[in-house]
């Protein structure tokens, strides 16, 4: 009983073959399948009874799990040469974490030798410094260094550093990051490089618009390029055929965004750091491990091709207190409901807590319903217009005396005056502010909110937004642009006193911490990386003044599920074990913070009070 793995080429792309052979046991070949089909979300590029042909990366990240279901099973497996050497590759990546072969040994002369490269611009500090030395005697690293601690400043130094070196020779640097990040490299080759740095000269390319514009790109004289993660899931090839003939620093900013394995933007960067030979490798995080601690295994196999993280440490990280960054001052803001947000909320809660009790499980027949109710919750306490505008675009609410009808009219009624309670909070607060000269970030995960806020009820302090609608941009000068609105908040002379913004447009690679230090959460997700990178937008090197950050939650009667505290705890337990595995107390400390403050339980309102206002909605 064996198995024959071989490499084949389609469509000018190497996969591996799976073929077993006549007398193996049809369930042991159905658990191997399994097993292998695990690491992927698409289906194999072939499969067939007796053999499977798929991505190298499946097989390779699955090679112990494959060892030992040998061992179990008693069979053999027979490899060609192809793929015996890109197994052995594989496990030789996995032993370089601490082979000291691969140091580049970096010294003070070094470092003070990056001015002669044109890296004069900015001194590093004594932490990046530190980061810088010992990234550089790893093979490849992952700078976990908080946001804002120059993590990008460290990353062209050590490029820098591997273009005068006559082992590593590399003349190309090559970025994945999120669009909104792309602004951060701009501003960092600005920041750290003078004219006379040939990387300066050389510019930074964004990979953008279409599969034939790239590949002309690629094909041109430019050596060093930037793309978005969701551009590289289809331009895998043109990358790889551009390595084969470069010695390429590859660069994942913001690698996080890699954490589910399955994802297909996992699965493209992983393929690539497979089967294409990178001179060198880094990550770069200040959030690596945001929602489980198993987050940091793709990224760690992204650097090192193998089944899993070993456990090893294979990353630097400088702390806000390393820096003497003053810790955010955190503030709960406890806030009322009105009667129509709360009878909203009750009539979406209890039918969810009756369909929990009867099965508390989450399944793939009740996950979507459940998601549904749970981001229902949270637009309605952040602004329950929300919920019933959408109920009547689709036809769900009849005119009429009726229950969805009367809440409907009252929440329209209370939004033209002002708003539900958290935005007419978050709009006195924000002029507040302004009338002593300070500009104020409003941070809320809902595009009619953004806009809202931005458009109409801030118009008074020329406030601008951004969500996923508000284009980047070619330049800053190009009017309702990203790259303009947030120019325009930028500047200390503008009479923009406000910036609306939600996590995914905003979250990452944007400093606003020269101008702007006092932040307003009107609502927040489960997600703890874009919360934590959201207040960093803030916090960062270079100003040290106090920063503040509100968060409002609404009271809610003591018999009902405070969906504000539910996401609370979460992110509370996702900073704090984020913490522990980064050995940070600066994150510990902040979920803490987390936890301060009065219970946002209003103890004025009984079960009676709530039968009485939703009867008042029902007649």
């Amino acid at each position: 009983m064996k198995i024959n793995i071989s490499q084949v080429k389609q469509n000018n792309q190497f996969y591996v073959k799976i073929e077993k052979s006549n007398d193996f046991k049809e369930f042991v070949w159905l658990e191997l399948v399994k097993t292998i089909r695990l690491f992927q979300e698409t289906d194999f590029l072939e499969q067939k009874k007796n053999f499977i042909i798929t991505e190298w990366v499946s097989l390779l990240s699955v090679l112990r799990d494959l060892g030992d279901l040998r061992e179990i099973n008693n069979f053999d497996i027979i490899c060609s040469k192809e793929a015996e050497n890109k197994i052995q590759e594989t496990i030789e990546n996995q032993n370089k974490l601490s082979n000291d072969n691969f140091n580049i040994k970096v010294s003070d002369k070094d470092i003070e030798n990056l001015k002669n490269l044109g890296f004069s611009k900015i001194k590093l500090t004594k932490f990046q410094k530190r980061d810088l030395k010992n990234l550089l005697k790893l093979a490849n690293g992952a700078n976990f260094s908080v946001q804002g601690s120059g993590k990008t400043a460290v990353t062209l130094a050590t490029h820098l550093l591997l273009r005068d070196n006559k082992n590593t020779k590399v003349n190309s640097l090559f970025v994945v990051a999120p669009k909104n990040a792309f602004l951060g490299w701009e501003d960092g080759f600005e920041d750290c490089l003078d004219q006379n740095s040939k990387l300066k000269k050389e510019g930074l390319t964004e990979l953008t618009g279409t599969y034939n514009s790239i590949k002309k790109k690629l094909n041109s004289n430019f050596r060093n390029f930037i793309i978005n993660y969701e551009k590289l899931i289809t331009m895998g090839n043109l990358i790889a055929n551009f390595v084969s003939k470069n010695r390429v620093h590859f660069v994942l900013d913001e690698s996080h965004k890699i954490k589910s394995e399955g994802a297909q933007r996992s699965q493209s960067v992983l393929s690539l750091a497979y089967r294409v030979p990178f001179v060198r490798k880094d990550i770069l995080s200040g959030t690596p491990a945001p929602n489980r601690i198993e987050d940091i295994n793709t990224q760690f196999q992204f650097l090192y091709p193998g089944p899993e993280y070993n456990g090893k440490r294979f990353w630097v990280r400088t702390t806000k207190k390393e820096l003497g960054l003053p810790v955010p001052k955190i503030k709960l803001i406890n806030v009322d409901m009105s009667k129509p947000q709360i009878a909203l909320y009750t009539k979406v809660l209890n039918p969810l807590l009756a369909s929990l009790k009867n099965n508390s499980s989450i399944n793939f027949s009740n996950a979507k319903k459940i998601r549904s109710s749970i981001i229902k919750l949270i637009q309605i306490s952040s602004n329950p217009v929300l919920v019933t505008r959408r109920q009547e675009e689709e036809g769900d609410i009849i005119l009429g005396e009726n229950i969805d009808y009367n809440i409907h009219r009252a929440l329209v009624k209370e939004e033209q005056e002002g708003g539900s309670a958290k935005i007419r909070y978050a709009c006195n607060e924000a002029r507040r502010l302004a009338k002593q000269g300070k500009k104020t970030l409003i941070w809320s995960y809902f595009r009619w909110n953004i806009e809202y806020l931005g458009k109409y009820l801030l118009k008074d302090l020329n406030a601008e937004y951004i969500h996923g609608g508000v284009q980047m941009g070619d330049n800053d000068d190009e009017l309702e642009s990203r790259k303009y609105k947030i120019k325009k908040f930028k500047d200390k002379n503008s009479d923009c006193m406000v910036l609306v913004a939600n996590y995914a447009s905003c979250a990452e690679g944007i400093s606003l911490h020269h101008v702007c230090h006092n932040a307003i959460y009107i609502d927040r997700s489960f997600q703890a990386d874009q919360y934590l990178q959201s207040i960093d937008r803030i916090c960062r090197l270079g100003n040290n003044d106090e920063k503040n950050i509100l968060i409002l939650q609404n009271k809610i009667p003591n018999t009902l599920k405070n969906i504000d505290l539910t996401v609370n705890h979460s992110l509370q337990n996702k900073i704090d074990s984020m913490g522990n595995f980064l050995n940070d107390p600066d994150l510990t400390q902040m979920s803490l913070k987390e936890s301060e403050g009065v219970d946002p339980i209003d103890e004025n309102i009984t079960d009676s009070d709530l039968q009485s206002i939703i009867n008042e909605f029902l007649s």
